[in-house]
Formats: structure tokens, sequence, C-alpha cells
């Protein structure tokens, strides 16, 4: 082996993880921190554990949250009070007025598109509907000519 250019290993360090659970091996490194290790992750215990470091899990919950209840609302052009809720409980988790206003713009934005793609394809089954029945009309006025 070449000397100098290989680095130091530190015989029985102590790595240890964010549930304190505590591994002892030999490493390059003299000091090992993790979050998750195979005692506490979900793959090995079967259990849910969520690392949320900058609020992403709330937010998801959130918007997970609006979706559901916008879908399920039936007034036009409106917010249900569900996605108001919802909004509202992102922001008290983050404790910004700013964000809950874009939350909930984003929102109605999501539900007049929404509500604009509805219509536009119940018009296009009417108007479907309408040609069919016409052309249904044309066929049988077409046969009591023939007769």
């Amino acid at each position: 082996m070449k000397t100098g250019i290989h680095p130091k290993v530190h015989k029985k360090i102590t790595a240890t993880c964010g549930c304190g659970a505590s591994f002892v091996f030999d490493s390059t490194a003299e000091v090992i921190k993790t979050e998750i290790c195979s005692a506490c992750h979900p793959f090995y215990t079967g259990k849910q554990k969520l690392v949320d470091t900058a609020g992403k899990v709330d937010k998801f919950r959130a918007r997970m949250a609006a979706a559901k209840s916008s879908t399920t609302s039936k007034k036009k052009g409106k917010i249900s009070e569900n996605v108001k809720a919802a909004a509202a409980a992102a922001s008290a988790s983050r404790s910004s007025a700013i964000d809950s206003a874009k939350v909930i713009k984003k929102v109605k934005t999501a539900v007049e598109k929404r509500e604009i793609k509805k219509a536009k394809l119940e018009e296009d089954l009417k108007s479907k509907k309408d040609s069919e029945k016409a052309e249904a009309e044309n066929s049988e006025s077409d046969e009591k000519k023939e007769e």
C-alpha cells in the first residue's frame, strides 16, 4: 500500500440514530449521526415514521384534504368550509398568514379550473346528444318520405 494517500481508520466508533439506537464499528469518520437506522426504518419495523424537517408532510396533508373536500363540494365558484379549514390548519402549522392565502388562492384556482372543465364536458355531451337526436329525426323523416 502507498503511504499517505489512505484515510485514517478510527477503531470502534459509535454511530447514533435519532431513535436512540447506537452501533459500534470501524470507520474513517470520527462521528456518525443519522435520522433513520435499521432499528426504526419503516421497511424493517413495519411502522410508519415521518421525518419532517421542513413541514412538507403537513403541507401535503393540507393539500390532500383541500383537494378531497373540493371534489365533494357542490357549490360552483365557492370554496367549501373544509377547504378553508385545511388551509387554515396549514397556515397554523407554519404560522404564516401569507402562506394560507397562497394555499386558498391555489385551491380556488384549481376548483375554478375543475368547474370550467366539468361545464365544458357537460356542454359537449349535451351537444352530442342533440346532434344524435336530430340525426334520428332526420332518418325517421327520410323513411316516411320513402314510403
